[in-house]
C-alpha cells in the first residue's frame, strides 16, 4: 500500500518522472540542508570566530559563500530526485548531464569554504603566538610565510577538488600510452598529473603542520636548542621528501624497483660525476647527526667569522659579521679546520691588549681596566672579566684585558668602546700609552771632516 502510494507519479516529462516518493525525499534532504544552513550561520560559525581578528568583509564573504553553495545543493538534489537529468552532449560519447555540471559547481564551492576556513583559521591560527610554560613564546614565521602556506593549502585543497571532478564528469582521458617491451601498456591520463601535484601540495602541508606546529611545540615545552630543531626538523623533511617522491613516481605508473635496477649503472656514472656534489650532500647528513656544527653556532673558518644561519642538503649559510651571507659547501665544514665559537657555550672569551709607559702603577693600570668592564652592558658577570700582565716590553708594560660576552657579531663594536673608555680613563689620571722609542748613535772615521759638517749645520 505504502510502496504504491509512493511510487505514484505526480509529473512526467518524457521519460523522467517525479513520484511522491522522491518528492518527500527531495523535501526532508532540503529541510536537512536548511537546518545545517541555520546551525553553521548563528552557532558554530559565531563560535569558531569568536575572539579572532577577521574583517567584517571576510566575514560577509564567507556566509555569501555559505549561501552559494546551499542553493547549487539543493539545485543538484531538486535535478537528481525529479528525475529531469538530462545529456547535454546526446550527440557525442561524453555522457554529459545537467546535474555533472551543477555537482561541479557545488565541489568547487565546497572548495572554496574548505580554503576559507583553512587560510583564516587554521594556518592564521599557528601564526599566532600562544603562552608556554608561562612565557610568550617568540613567532619566528613572518606575514610571507604566512600567506606561502595558505597558497600551498589552496592549491592542495583546489587539487582535491579538480580530482573529485574529472572523475565525476568522466574527464580522466588517456594523455598518450605506450605498450612497454614486457608487452605491459602504460598509460598516462590526466588523473596522473593531479594526484602528483596533489602528493607534492600535500607533502609541503604535512612537513609544515609538523614542524612548525607540532615540533614546533615540543622544542618550546621542553627548551631545545636551535640547533637540535633544526637538525630535527630538517630530518623529518628528508624522510617525508623520500617517501613523497617514491608515491609520486608510482602515481605516474613508474616501476621504481625498475627504474633503480636499470639506472644502477648511470647511477655510478653521476655519482663519479658529481662526486664532490654527493661529498657536500653526505656531509650535510653528518653535520645533522652529529651536529658538530649546528644553526645559530658561531664560527670561524677560512678566514670568515659569522653565524650559521641555515645547513642544506648540499651548502649551509653563514652570515658573517657584516650582515653578508656566504654560501658554504658542507664538506668544508666537515673536512676542514673549523673554529666553533659556541659549540658548549653560548659566551665566549675576548681580549683586548694595551700597554703603558714605565713606571707607572701596575694595580691602578688593573683597576681602571676592571671598572671599564663593569660599565659595558655587553660584557657578562660571570666568568668575571680580569687583567693579566703579560710581559715587560721594550718600551712598555703590557696587559691584557680579558672577558666574556654573548655579542659575537658585534664584538668589534664592543672592542672599540672598550678601547675609547680605556684612553679616557687614563687620560684622567695621567697613565701615558708609549710609542716605541729607537735611539741611534753615528760613527764617523778618521777621514770624516767633522768642522765641515758643524759649519753646514
Amino acid at each position: 500500500m505504502f510502496n504504491a502510494f509512493f511510487d505514484r507519479v505526480l509529473f512526467s516529462f518524457g521519460s523522467a518522472q517525479l513520484t511522491i516518493g522522491n518528492l518527500l525525499l527531495w523535501f526532508l534532504l532540503c529541510l536537512l540542508l536548511l537546518a545545517c544552513f541555520f546551525y553553521l550561520k548563528r552557532k558554530w560559525i559565531p563560535a569558531v570566530l569568536h575572539k579572532r581578528e577577521i574583517e567584517e568583509s571576510e566575514i560577509t564573504r564567507l556566509y555569501r559563500l555559505l549561501t552559494i553553495t546551499l542553493l547549487c545543493a539543493l539545485l543538484f538534489l531538486s535535478i537528481f530526485f525529479s528525475g529531469f537529468d538530462f545529456d547535454l552532449t546526446p550527440k557525442s560519447n561524453l555522457d554529459f548531464k545537467i546535474s555533472y555540471f551543477v555537482l561541479s559547481i557545488v565541489i568547487f564551492q565546497i572548495a572554496r569554504l574548505f580554503n576559507w576556513f583553512a587560510s583564516h583559521v587554521f594556518i592564521h591560527d599557528a601564526f599566532v603566538p600562544k603562552p608556554i610554560e608561562s612565557q610568550e613564546a617568540e613567532n619566528p614565521m613572518g606575514v610571507q610565510t604566512e600567506q606561502r602556506v595558505s597558497r600551498i593549502g589552496r592549491l592542495f585543497i583546489f587539487s582535491v577538488a579538480a580530482n573529485l571532478l574529472i572523475q565525476v564528469l568522466h574527464l580522466d582521458f588517456t594523455l598518450f600510452s605506450r605498450t612497454l617491451s614486457n608487452g605491459l601498456v602504460f598509460d598516462f591520463k590526466l588523473s596522473n598529473i593531479l594526484v602528483v601535484l596533489l602528493i607534492i601540495f600535500g607533502t609541503q602541508l604535512l612537513i609544515w603542520m609538523v614542524t612548525q606546529i607540532v615540533l614546533r611545540n615540543i622544542y618550546l615545552r621542553n627548551n631545545f636548542d636551535v640547533g637540535a630543531s633544526f637538525a630535527i626538523s630538517q630530518i623529518f623533511k628528508y624522510i617525508v621528501w623520500t617517501f613523497a617522491v617514491f608515491f609520486g613516481l608510482d602515481a605516474l605508473g613508474i616501476d621504481v624497483t625498475l627504474l633503480l635496477g636499470g639506472a644502477a649503472a648511470l647511477l655510478v656514472g653521476i655519482g663519479l660525476g658529481l662526486q664532490s656534489t654527493f661529498n657536500d650532500f653526505i656531509s650535510g647528513i653528518v653535520l645533522l647527526f652529529e651536529r658538530s656544527v649546528k644553526v645559530g653556532d658561531m664560527v670561524e673558518t677560512n678566514g670568515m667569522i659569522g653565524r650559521v644561519k641555515k645547513i642544506g642538503m648540499r651548502s649551509s649559510i653563514v652570515e658573517i659579521r657584516d650582515a653578508t651571507s656566504v654560501i658554504v659547501p658542507n664538506s668544508l665544514l666537515v673536512s676542514q679546520v673549523v673554529n666553533n665559537w659556541t659549540y658548549d657555550s653560548d659566551k665566549t672569551r675576548f681580549s683586548i691588549s694595551v700597554g703603558v709607559s714605565y713606571g707607572t702603577d701596575t694595580a691602578l693600570v688593573k683597576r681602571l681596566l676592571l671598572q671599564i668592564t663593569s660599565t659595558n652592558p655587553y660584557i657578562i658577570n660571570y666568568p668575571p672579566p680580569f687583567v693579566r700582565f703579560e710581559n715587560f716590553g721594550e718600551s712598555s708594560l703590557d696587559f691584557t684585558l680579558y672577558f666574556f660576552s654573548r655579542n659575537y657579531i658585534v664584538i668589534e663594536d664592543i672592542k672599540s668602546d672598550l678601547r675609547f673608555a680605556i684612553d679616557e680613563a687614563f687620560r684622567e689620571h695621567n697613565i701615558q700609552i708609549p710609542f716605541p722609542q729607537r735611539d741611534m748613535n753615528i760613527k764617523f772615521d778618521d777621514s770624516f771632516d767633522r768642522d765641515a759638517l758643524k759649519e753646514r749645520l
